[in-house]
């Protein structure tokens, strides 16, 4: 076996796609099929079942092995090739863009000055994508709402972000020094997508209490909930953050018992942590203790 042909047979697994594996490692559609008719010959079994395009019980047992390998490949390559380095010439990161808007522009402006000639590339996804990146070596580190509970990752919380009632500001309840989840009963509420950890999140609250939010909008980003609600189209749950002071439109109030939606940071655990993934971690450790 060779590497090149696990790398192929892991892109077919996680594309399920031949012609999106072939563009993933670069190479033609029938360069990758031959390189899995050897990997087969050599294991005398079907590894992938060509009509649903998923590994067979033997392919999986060799896809989770297989990347095992091309893992400590990648991190032996990665950390030979910054031996001599100060810090190295690459960072992946992956974060929301609700995180990447918020709470990294001071980061990434004292990262910039400590590793100058690191090119950071930023990856906004939502934080089951970001982890899946993380574990396929696609990024180095992840910031996503936790937890994950990942055999293969490692998981450090950074800071909490509290949930605020967000509301137009010539609302009625923008008026009010307190509010109570009751208040909110038949107003109109633009929610963050059940799919995401936060929307869960919050619809879990909402069951708990017994409460049965009126729906008028569901969103996968925070950025575009807080336009609408500027725009008078109804009221969200979000983070505190989202919401500043230049938000004349918008006004927050906090309300009792919303839950607070834990951020942290991932990483393999088998991986070669870069030194430029050290100096970030350090500088986002900094920044919730400052």
């Amino acid at each position: 076996m060779t590497l090149e042909g696990l790398r192929f047979f892991c892109a077919i697994v996680e594309t399920k796609n031949f012609r999106e594996a072939a563009a993933r490692v670069h190479r033609s559609q029938p360069a990758v099929s031959q390189q899995l008719r050897a990997l087969e010959r050599e294991a005398s079994h079907r590894l992938i079942d060509r009509q649903r395009a998923q590994p067979t019980p033997l392919g999986a047992l060799l896809y989770a092995r297989a990347r095992q390998i091309l893992h400590a490949v990648d991190a032996l390559g990665r950390e030979v090739a910054e031996f001599d380095m100060e810090i190295g010439h690459e960072l992946r990161v992956g974060a929301s863009d609700t995180t990447a808007l918020h709470a990294l522009p001071s980061v990434l402006k004292r990262f910039s000055v400590a590793a100058p000639h690191t090119r950071l590339v930023l990856v906004n996804r939502n934080s089951d994508a970001i982890a899946q990146q993380v574990l396929q070596g696609a990024l180095d580190l992840g910031i996503v709402t936790l937890p994950q509970r990942h055999a293969e990752l490692n998981e450090e919380e950074l800071f909490r972000q509290r949930l605020v009632l967000a509301a137009p500001a010539r609302h009625a309840l923008a008026k009010k020094r307190e509010v109570k989840l009751d208040d909110v009963a038949g107003e109109p509420l633009l929610l963050l997508d059940a799919q995401t950890r936060t929307g869960a999140l919050l619809r879990a609250y909402f069951h708990e209490q017994r409460f049965e939010p009126f729906v008028k909008l569901d969103s996968g980003s925070f950025e575009v909930i807080k336009r609408y609600i500027a725009e008078g189209i109804g009221l969200s749950f979000v983070p505190e953050s989202v919401v500043g002071p230049g938000d004349k439109r918008i006004a927050a109030r906090r309300l009792s018992g919303l839950p607070s939606v834990p951020i942290g940071i991932i990483w393999r655990k088998d991986a070669y942590r870069a030194k430029a993934a050290d100096v970030f971690l350090e500088l986002l450790r900094a920044a919730q203790k400052g």
